[in-house]
């Protein structure tokens, strides 16, 4: 029998005390992790898949529309048939590969910390991934009753994992002692996306009240320039000095800190 690697996603055999192509150490897999880790937290829940399904669905809408213009083809009912032959065409092999990488899951589960396994807990082959996302056509034609049954039961399948015999469970936790959890990069762009849209709804806001209070005798662009750039250069620096993260890290609990993981100082 053998076991997969939760570092670099390859299949070893399953009596390797560490791993022979990323050195390794299963052990801390049960001294570290496996004592918090039961059903409940070890399988990944339906918010969680919601959300990665979401940012996933997103992405392949996008290249869709890509490949949609090369061909010169436009967004009508008319062309509706082909819209959905090429997001299916696009979805499926999209998930499918990235399931076979060492990710071990797609962009939308990586953000959520999340991956797809065996029963086992191994990565998945090509073709069982191939399978499993080719199933969750049952999880849609069920009306959605096969995407629901995995938040009532202890393994947390849906129906296209339980025909395909795969599983979804949470991101195995490797931070070792006096060693920092970096954040990925995906999540620290869409925290970056939220901070930006925050500052412009800030920068509005500022604008609208400048020009309503109207005083006399002062360029209000000027103004509005003045105080706008301000907010820009001052935002991220004094929010992750003094709080150590900004709006939209909180939002998925990231946090700046030095390498002794204490706040940074504003300048």
């Amino acid at each position: 029998m053998n076991k997969g690697c939760p570092k670099c996603g390859r299949t070893v055999e399953y009596s390797s005390q560490k791993c022979p192509y990323c050195n390794f150490d299963f052990s801390l897999i049960n001294t570290i992790n496996r004592k918090k880790y039961n059903n409940n937290q070890k399988y990944a829940g339906f918010i969680k898949r919601l959300i990665a399904g979401i940012i996933d669905i997103y992405i392949v809408l996008l290249i869709t529309f890509f490949i949609l213009m090369v061909i010169n083809k436009q967004l009508t009912k008319e062309n509706i048939g082909l819209i959905i032959i090429v997001f299916i065409s696009v979805y499926i092999p999209y998930n499918s590969i990235l399931e076979r990488t060492k990710m071990h899951g797609s962009i939308g589960k990586q953000i959520v910390k999340i991956e797809t396994t065996d029963e086992y807990e191994n990565p998945i082959t090509l073709p069982k991934a191939i399978v499993r996302n080719i199933s969750k056509i049952f999880n849609i034609i069920t009306l959605g009753i096969g995407f629901i049954t995995c938040s009532i039961q202890e393994q947390k399948q849906t129906l296209g994992d339980r025909i395909s015999k795969t599983y979804v469970i949470n991101k195995i936790d490797l931070k070792e002692e006096n060693q920092l959890n970096i954040a990925n990069i995906y999540t620290r762009l869409l925290a970056f996306i939220i901070d930006v849209i925050y500052i412009i709804i800030i920068i509005f806001a500022i604008d609208y009240v400048i020009k309503t209070i109207k005083p006399a005798d002062v360029d209000l662009e000027i103004i509005t320039i003045a105080l706008s750039l301000t907010i820009i250069l001052t935002y991220f620096p004094y929010n992750e000095s003094k709080k150590g993260r900004t709006r939209g890290k909180k939002i998925f609990n990231l946090k700046v800190v030095n390498y002794d993981e204490e706040k940074i100082l504003f300048i």
